[in-house]
């Protein structure tokens, strides 16, 4: 393993062999001032002259909020849940491992767009990414790329820091979801927002990020979705409503639909908004292969984070653990012809990044953990995640986990609680391995490893001037409602 030092040696030979980076422009949005301009790059161009004149392939990002690939049919679900994203896998590369940072939007998209841990973005103590950090669409600005996101998520809304880089960063969510009154825009508008997009720049190197927002709940699909796996003869299960929003032992009150109780009632409302996002995933398919993207561009789709159903006592909520059920998503690459098939190596979200530098022939800055996810990944990779349970869901609670080689240690701090777990044998994680005496010694290895992350700060943004906006008291009772401050 690199030590932290020697890697930030490594990098600074790196940068002056490289010579001196461009400064940033001021996009068109007004992403970042002057402070930010100076910053030091995160790579250096190593393509040749002759590659730099040739078009350069388009990166196309999709991410889904909220989704589980347990409930996808390509990574073996039952329901008919995902026509057209199993079509997509079978003419791709799908990862069955692949997992998340955290179990909340904002901290694990940190991540995705930067290639650094959340506790290196710091985005959860300052509810917005700092301008300090660069992002990948900052990054392929730079190089030339039209730059366009399409973001259906509160959260993520403009002055969240989510918007740098981007050209254009389309946060219009006209519509609202019940119970919280929320903004949201649903898969349709999210889609034909896109494809609008798509229309004008695909004749351009372009990075364009588009994600939907379903199938966070409250789950909510058009009424033939909602019933489409419905079974009238199933025996009800009914679970708890809980008051808060958290989904400890019963249903979050954000969740609640019509006082029902049914457990198999949400996760067949579930299902039908992946069948719904499922439609219009088909629109976004048709449209890439319309512009020529579909064989021609690198396509990735991930989602942040998964959903409580039921494992461990929780339900139909996220942020709250770390359990595998919220840290394993999908991940689906496709490059044209290339990359295609299945893999069982355990891959993580922070290994985008690097992915697409490499695949376009740009030098990684040697800070990044992650690395290309078109090579099979070293053994002895280290993945951690980490999760804050904000205070307005029944108090503030911080949990840190390290996947090793299947076997995933987590860590409670407020009870110096630590739990073990084998994900390739025990994916539900419910065999508690911490006090069987064969991995005494392994545990201790995990112990080490997590505390020596929990310590690394490759990003160091904290010297970093942040333009941080403040919030307005409008802004902080919805973030409230969201259950994103603590």
């Amino acid at each position: 393993m690199i030590s932290a030092s020697l890697q930030l040696a490594i990098m600074n030979k790196e940068q002056k062999c490289c010579g001196a980076f461009p400064r940033r422009k001021v996009l068109k949005y007004g992403l970042k001032g002057a402070v930010a301009a100076s910053l030091s790059p995160l790579l250096c161009l190593s393509a040749s002259g002759k590659q730099e004149n040739r078009k350069k392939p388009s990166i196309i990002l999709i991410t889904i909020d909220t989704l589980r690939p347990d409930h996808l049919g390509c990574y073996g679900y039952a329901k008919n849940t995902s026509p057209n994203i199993d079509r997509f896998a079978q003419d791709a590369l799908l990862f069955e491992k692949c997992l998340s940072h955290a179990p909340s939007t904002r901290m694990s998209f940190s991540s995705i767009l930067t290639g650094f841990l959340p506790h290196e973005t710091r985005v959860e103590e300052k509810l917005i990414l700092p301008a300090g950090v660069n992002t990948i669409a900052e990054i392929l600005h730079q190089h030339g790329y039209k730059t366009a996101a399409v973001i259906s998520n509160y959260v993520m809304r403009k002055k969240k820091g989510f918007e740098q880089g981007f050209m254009i960063y389309d946060d219009k969510m006209v519509e609202r979801e019940i119970n919280r009154n929320l903004p949201e825009r649903t898969a349709e508008h999210t889609t034909t927002r896109a494809i609008q997009l798509l229309e004008q720049f695909h004749k351009d190197p372009l990075f364009m990020w588009i994600h939907y927002q379903d199938p966070h709940g409250p789950y909510t699909p058009p009424q033939e979705f909602a019933e489409l796996f419905r079974n009238p003869d199933q025996k009800p299960r009914n679970i708890r409503l809980n008051t808060s929003l958290s989904g400890r032992g019963g249903i979050p009150a954000y969740q609640v639909l019509d006082g029902n109780t049914d457990y198999h009632y949400y996760v067949a409302r579930y299902d039908g908004e992946i069948r719904f996002l499922d439609e219009h995933f088909k629109r976004l398919i048709q449209a890439l292969k319309k512009f020529g993207l579909y064989d021609n561009a690198l396509l990735m789709l991930s989602s942040d984070h998964g959903e409580g159903m039921g494992e461990h006592d929780y339900f139909f909520a996220h942020s709250e653990n770390l359990y595998n059920c919220l840290t394993h998503v999908p991940f689906i690459m496709k490059y044209g012809n290339q990359l295609t098939g299945r893999r069982t190596d355990f891959v993580q979200h922070i290994d985008i990044v690097p992915t697409v530098l490499e695949f376009l022939g740009l030098k990684v800055d040697a800070r990044l953990r992650g690395s290309d996810l078109r090579r099979p990944q070293p053994p002895n990779r280290e993945i951690s995640a980490e999760m804050r349970r904000p205070k307005s869901w029944g108090g503030i609670l911080v949990q840190f986990s390290l996947v090793l080689n299947s076997l995933k240690l987590i860590y409670t701090p407020q009870n110096k609680q630590y739990d073990l777990f084998d994900l390739n044998s025990d994916r539900d994680e419910v065999n508690n391995l911490i006090n069987v005496p064969e991995y005494t010694e392994k545990v201790k290895d995990l112990k080490l490893r997590l505390k020596r992350i929990r310590g690394e700060d490759f990003l160091k943004v904290h010297g970093v001037s942040e333009l941080q906006q403040k919030l307005t008291e409008q802004e902080l009772q919805k973030l409230k409602s969201l259950g994103y401050i603590r």
